[in-house]
C-alpha cells in the first residue's frame, strides 16, 4: 500500500505491505465545515455574548502565533474585527493580542499571516509580553502558588475575545480556553510556577498530566484559576475551532469561556481519539504539514500523541519538515547535553523548572524507549545529536521493518490509544 505523508508543503511516500499495516489511523470520519460557516458561528456568538454597552469598550482579541496556523486566524480574525464593527465598536477601541506564552516576538511583517491583512490595516496589533517585564500586571495569587502577571493590553480591556483551537495538549490535557490566558498572555515566571506543577512534590513526573486529563491535572486547574482572576470584572467570550484527524476544522463555536472550552473537548475526543485493539511494532508518523512542522519543538507533539500504540523498542518513523529548524535552542541544549541522563534533567528540573527543558525530558524518555528516525530538512549532524536516526532513504527503511504497525498521517490531531479488556 502507498501513502503520503504531509512533510512541509509537500509530502513523502511511504509503502508498505498490506501484511504488515495493522492500520492507517485517522480519526473518525467526521464532516469538515467551510470557511463561510465556520465564520458564521464565530460572528453569531460574538455578537450573541456581547454586553450591552459592547460599543464604549475597550476589547482585547487573544489569538494563536504562529504554531497554531491551522486554527487560520489569519481568515477568522477579520471576521471578528468586523462582527465587533457591525455592533459599533470603533477601530481603535480593539487591540489584537498575540499568545506568545514563552515563544520569541512575531515580527509585524508576519502578523498578517496570524490576524489577515485587513486586521492589520484596520487595528493594533501587538505581542503579548510574556519576556517583557515592563508590560506585565500583577494581578493576583492562585491557590497553588502561581502569583500571576498578564500583559497589559489585556488587563486594560473591559471585554476580552479569545480566538483559537482546542486540541489535546502534552501537559495541559488540552490546549484552548483558559490556557490562552495562562500561559498564553502571562508573564514568564507565572508561566513557569504553572508548568512547575507537571512535577509532583517527590520530584516525579505528575501522572494525571498528560493528554485528555483535566480532573486532577493540577496544571490544568491552575490554568482556569488563573483565567478566573484575569477575567474577574470583565465580561469575555471564546471562540473554538477544532480540526479532525486529517487537520480540516470541523468544530467551531463561540460562546461563555469554560463552557466552549469543555464541549470543545468532548467534541475533539469525539472525532480524535481512536481507540486500536493492540499496540505495533512500529508506527508511521507525520505532524500534519507545513501548518504543523515549521519547527521540531512543536512538531513534537505528534510524537507524544502516537507512541502510546507503540510498543516498547518498537520503530517510529517521525516525518517532519522542520523548515525553521529545531525552533527553541534551549530546547536542543538540553538534549545534546543530557542526552541519556535522564534521571539528572528530571531533578535539575524539581529544582528549576523550565517548559522546553521539560519537553526535552519528554522527548528524552521517548527516545530511549524507542527507536525514533526522522525525515525532516533539518541537517543530519544536528539530527543525530538531538538523539535521531536521520532518514534520507525511505523505501530501505520500511522495506526493513519487520513485524505489524501503524501509520499516523495526522500525528498532531491523533490522539490513538489501546483498548483494554
Amino acid at each position: 500500500m502507498k501513502i503520503d505523508l504531509e512533510k512541509g508543503r509537500s509530502h513523502v511516500t511511504v509503502v508498505l505491505a498490506d501484511k504488515n499495516l495493522l492500520s492507517i489511523i485517522q480519526g473518525k470520519a467526521v464532516s469538515s465545515l467551510s470557511m463561510d460557516q465556520t465564520a458564521a458561528v464565530i460572528q453569531k456568538g460574538i455578537q450573541d455574548t456581547a454586553p450591552p454597552d459592547i460599543a464604549t469598550q475597550k476589547v482585547a482579541v487573544i489569538i494563536p502565533d504562529d504554531t497554531r496556523l491551522w486554527a487560520r486566524g489569519d481568515h477568522f480574525v477579520p471576521c471578528i474585527i468586523q462582527a465587533l464593527a457591525d455592533m459599533g465598536v470603533p477601530d481603535e477601541q480593539i487591540t489584537v493580542i498575540i499568545a506568545l506564552g514563552t515563544h520569541a516576538p512575531i515580527p509585524e511583517t508576519r502578523f498578517a499571516g496570524l490576524a489577515g491583512q485587513r486586521s492589520v490595516n484596520r487595528v493594533r496589533i501587538c505581542n503579548s509580553a510574556g519576556l517583557d517585564p515592563s508590560r506585565l500586571i500583577e494581578i493576583g495569587t492562585t491557590s497553588r502558588g502561581t502569583c500571576l502577571t498578564v500583559t497589559k493590553e489585556a488587563v486594560e480591556a473591559d471585554h476580552i475575545i479569545i480566538f483559537g483551537g482546542v486540541l489535546h495538549h502534552l501537559i495541559a490535557g488540552f490546549g484552548g480556553g483558559r490556557k490562552y490566558i495562562l500561559p498564553g498572555i502571562s508573564g514568564y515566571d507565572s508561566i513557569q510556577q504553572n508548568h512547575s506543577l507537571a512535577f509532583d512534590e517527590n520530584g516525579r513526573p505528575h501522572p494525571l498530566v498528560r493528554q485528555a486529563v483535566t480532573a486532577g491535572n493540577p496544571v490544568h486547574e491552575d490554568m482556569m484559576e488563573g483565567a478566573n482572576l484575569f477575567l474577574q470584572g470583565k465580561t469575555a467570550c471564546y471562540a473554538a475551532v477544532a480540526a479532525n484527524g486529517a487537520g480540516e476544522i470541523f468544530y467551531a463555536a463561540a460562546g461563555d469561556l469554560h463552557t466552549t472550552f469543555d464541549q470543545g473537548c468532548a467534541a475533539l475526543n469525539r472525532a480524535c481519539c481512536v481507540a486500536v485493539p493492540q499496540k505495533g511494532d512500529f508506527a508511521l508518523v507525520s505532524a500534519g504539514g507545513f501548518r504543523t512542522d515549521g519547527q521540531l519543538y512543536q512538531a513534537t507533539k505528534a510524537l507524544f500523541n502516537a507512541v502510546s500504540v507503540v510498543k516498547d523498542n518498537g520503530e517510529i518513523l517521525f516525518v517532519a519538515g522542520c523548515d525553521q529548524g529545531v525552533g527553541n535552542q534551549d530546547f536542543a541544549k538540553v538534549l545534546q547535553i543530557y542526552n541519556t541522563r535522564l534521571g539528572d534533567l528530571g531533578k535539575m528540573l524539581t529544582q528549576n523548572f523550565h517548559m522546553p527543558s521539560y519537553v526535552a525530558f519528554r522527548l528524552m524518555d521517548l527516545l530511549n524507549r524507542f527507536t525514533i528516525s526522522l525525515v525532516s530538512e533539518l541537517p543530519p549532524d544536528l539530527v543525530r545529536d538531538l538523539g535521531f536516526t536521520p532518514v534520507f532513504d525511505i523505501p530501505a527503511y520500511t522495506g526493513a521493518l519487520t513485524g505489524t504497525g501503524y501509520v499516523i498521517p495526522f500525528g498532531e490531531n491523533i490522539l490513538p490509544m489501546v483498548n483494554t479488556p
